[in-house]
């Protein structure tokens, strides 16, 4: 399960810090840069998945509203809307802490002006 976290979750659905303090690193002049890159790459894959998940749980309610027949669409729907659902709110968490970090990632862009070392 950790690779799949790894590669797969963390990679697109968390705040990459990892790739924040590279950049902090090699060229600090633009870590401030990095941070509002990795708010606007989860505020798009949140807007993405929100969207993504209303139209699935739309399609639920309208199954619902067909009847006991549709049993399976209401499955189906269900669990596909769940997934974006999920998604969005792992994006969710990883810009909270992006927006977090910024003042730290904006010290640190200070101090490096300064020509204190990180």
């Amino acid at each position: 399960m950790s690779g799949f976290t790894e590669h797969f979750l963390d990679k697109y659905f968390d705040y990459r810090w990892r790739y924040v303090d590279y950049i902090a690193r090699e060229a600090p002049e633009r870590a401030v840069l990095a941070n509002l890159s990795e708010i606007a790459r989860l505020g798009f894959m949140i807007s993405g998945n929100v969207l993504c998940a209303a139209i699935l749980w739309l399609l639920v309610a309208g199954a619902a509203d067909r009847g006991s027949g549709a049993r399976v669409w209401i499955a189906v729907f269900a669990a596909l809307a769940l997934l974006p659902t999920a998604f969005a709110a792992l994006a969710s968490r990883g810009l909270v802490r992006a927006v977090r970090d910024r003042r730290a990632v904006q010290e640190r862009t200070r101090r490096s002006a300064n020509g204190s070392p990180l």
